[in-house]
């Protein structure tokens, strides 16, 4: 039987969706093993782009682009990336996936602010609902609607810092191999994070010793080369053979597989308040997805008689 030439980018998409919304385990696993969680974050970026430097070098020998030219939008989503993988770790895995999952909501409003996209019911839903969810998490146990710690500004801004660099690749047009991508996502990710360590959060501890680094080195090259890398790879050529509304759909699944499996793997508090969060923010998404494909999809309206 002849499979749908969407079948294998589709099955990609899922495995590397599913895959980040388990990410917060091994980042965990280094933190509560010694390597403190700002420079937990640093390895997850620094070892994969050392890992991809030799082939980075080899291209740009033979007059290849390797990834370093995309500054604009790649620091903005490596920022965005190093926020969210320290949240991880400086406050509750399903706050910091819900906060983040926010994104929908902020790239609509950035795309009718910036790119004069149409404010439409659908749209106005997909906000109105994203915002929903904010205010139940933020504010569901009874304060402020406000974040309460480091880690939850952190996710909040990782949310945004991604609308805004996806918006950015949008606005330029920007055309690139998936390598390009992988790399200048890593490094200037692993920049990102180095600089995320200098603010005045004691959650981030301090510099590992070169003992206990390279300690830690078979394991780091182990997730960078067994996960990160090829997560990636599979997360940037699945979007490009699937069409965007299937992979909104299908990116929701790193929600879903990371709040599941925070709420059964950790202590971590999960009861209603989590549990609305997630669906307004998980159906924001969902609306905003599932409307612009009904849009796209209806047949154009005949000429009055």
């Amino acid at each position: 039987m002849r499979q749908h030439p969407q079948f294998w980018p589709t099955l990609a998409l899922l495995a590397a969706a599913a895959a980040w919304g388990l990410f917060w385990i091994p980042l965990r696993a280094f933190e509560e093993a010694g390597l403190a969680a700002g420079w937990a974050t640093v390895a997850q970026f620094v070892v994969p782009a050392a890992v991809l430097a030799p082939i980075a070098l080899w291209r740009r020998s033979r007059g290849l682009p390797s990834g370093i030219a995309r500054f604009s939008s790649a620091f903005c989503l490596g920022l965005s990336f190093a926020l969210y993988a320290d949240s991880l770790l400086l406050t509750e895995v399903a706050r910091t996936l819900i906060l983040f999952y926010v994104t929908p909501a902020w790239s609509t409003i950035l795309e009718i602010v910036f790119m004069g996209r149409r404010l439409t019911a659908v749209r106005a839903l997909a906000v109105t609902l994203g915002l929903a969810g904010l205010y139940v998490i933020l504010g569901g146990h009874g304060g402020l609607p406000l974040p309460r710690n480091g880690g939850d500004w952190m996710a909040l801004a990782s949310g945004i810092l991604w609308a805004i660099g996806t918006l950015r690749v949008r606005q330029t047009g920007e055309q690139a191999s998936n390598f390009e991508n992988v790399f200048g996502f890593f490094f200037y990710g692993a920049i990102a994070a180095l600089l995320l360590t200098l603010l005045p959060l004691p959650g981030l501890g301090e510099l590992p010793s070169t003992a206990r680094f390279v300690a830690f080195l078979p394991w780091l090259l182990l997730v960078a080369v067994g996960f990160l890398i090829p997560v990636m790879f599979g997360l940037l050529w699945g979007s490009r053979q699937v069409d965007p509304g299937r992979v909104g759909i299908l990116l929701q699944m790193e929600a879903v597989c990371g709040i599941l499996s925070a709420a059964w793997l950790t202590s971590e508090p999960f009861g209603w308040v989590e549990a609305g969060g997630t669906v307004l923010v998980i159906s924001a998404a969902l609306v905003e997805v599932l409307g612009n494909r009904w849009r796209l999809d209806r047949p154009p309206a005949l000429p009055a008689a």
